[in-house]
């Protein structure tokens, strides 16, 4: 007892209390000093992380500029290369010939209706023109700003060969709207009639007149390679017709088409977004070849398309391109046919306009 008193004396002497305050003061200034490093630490912490996004925004720009600079290179080595054809295009576009073979071809292809309504137009262009338009595509640098497989260039392109934009361009506005559009409504018109008919009972008795007014939209060429799946959907809801220009090159083989299917249990898509069915539900009914100088055209109504190509296709650089638009309502026609519905049905037929390859 004695002793821990004389313990407890010992520490209030002045020489220990000096000596626990200055400890006591140190350890104040230790902290301090932490707490400093520690602040300084975070702001050094911070001024990294604004270096590396600056770096990551810098690295991107320079691979922006890259690609930019080899697409560049690539259109001017495409404008020397197609110069001769150039100096052909007229002679290359022969309209009335053209024309009149699009129309033939359709006019001889079968429609079917199973598992949807569909046709396959083989032969769609005159071969010197296929050809053309083949060697046309535009440079795969041009393609390249997009993910492996979602790879696409809208047309009419925003720049590209001069002869690759001269002939994309004459085929969209004067082959498919002057010729192919016209002749393949018309080979659809029973199908696509119930369809309208169907969703729109008013127009019943001539569902292709006013304010039916159907025109080509959404048209892109797309490249697809090894690994490429899209499981079995229906397009957006206001393209009522698809069509697949298949763009085979010579000596490519024709397997990796494009599926269509029959849906247990099928019913109307509820939105106009894509419509993805259970895989599960469908039947495989008809494998369409990928075939040169062929168009698939299909009612986006019932049913399913898919298409698919494996991991390890051959060659492994394979590349797939293809041309794909819808034709359905133009934007005043669409305004006039949802003021049309039943509001309890509008909600089927309104909403923004998407897209899967978006």
């Amino acid at each position: 007892m004695l002793r821990q008193l004389r313990e407890h004396f010992d520490l209030l002497r002045p020489r220990s209390l000096t000596r626990m305050r200055k400890s006591l003061d140190d350890m104040a200034e230790g902290i301090r000093e932490l707490r400093r490093a520690a602040k300084e630490q975070a702001r050094v912490a911070a001024r990294v992380e604004e270096m590396h996004e600056r770096l990551r925004e810098l690295g991107e720009k320079v691979d922006a500029l890259t690609l930019r600079e080899s697409q560049l290179r690539a259109v001017v080595k495409a404008d020397a290369f197609f110069e001769e054809d150039m100096h052909r295009l007229s002679a290359i576009c022969d309209e009335p010939r053209i024309l009149a073979h699009v129309r033939d071809a359709v006019a001889r292809s079968r429609p079917k209706t199973d598992p949807l309504p569909y046709l396959v137009v083989p032969n769609v262009f005159p071969p010197d023109f296929y050809a053309s338009l083949v060697r046309a595509i535009p440079p795969i640098e041009l393609f390249a700003d997009r993910p492996h497989n979602k790879r696409q260039m809208t047309v009419p392109f925003t720049y590209g060969p001069a002869f690759s934009r001269a002939i994309w361009t004459f085929l969209v506005d004067i082959v498919l709207e002057g010729a192919f559009q016209p002749a393949i409504i018309e080979k659809l018109r029973e199908p696509l009639g119930e369809f309208i008919a169907q969703e729109w009972p008013p127009l019943a008795a001539d569902p292709l007149g006013p304010p039916m007014d159907l025109h080509s939209t959404d048209g892109r060429i797309l490249l697809r390679g090894r690994g490429y799946r899209i499981a079995p959907h229906r397009d957006p809801k206001w393209g009522f017709i698809t069509v697949l220009l298949y763009l085979a090159r010579a000596h490519e083989s024709e397997q990796w088409g494009t599926q269509l299917y029959s849906v247990d249990e099928d019913a109307a898509a509820n939105t106009i977004a894509p419509h993805w069915i259970d895989p599960a539900r469908c039947r495989l009914k008809v494998d369409v070849p990928f075939r040169r100088n062929t168009a698939l055209v299909f009612l986006n109504s019932r049913g399913a398309h898919g298409a698919y190509i494996p991991e390890d296709a051959q060659p492994a650089d394979l590349q797939r391109y293809i041309y794909q638009y819808r034709i359905g309502p133009t934007k005043a026609a669409i305004e006039s046919l949802v003021a049309m519905l039943p509001h309890e049905q509008r909600s089927v037929w309104e909403g923004k306009m998407v897209d899967y390859l978006a």
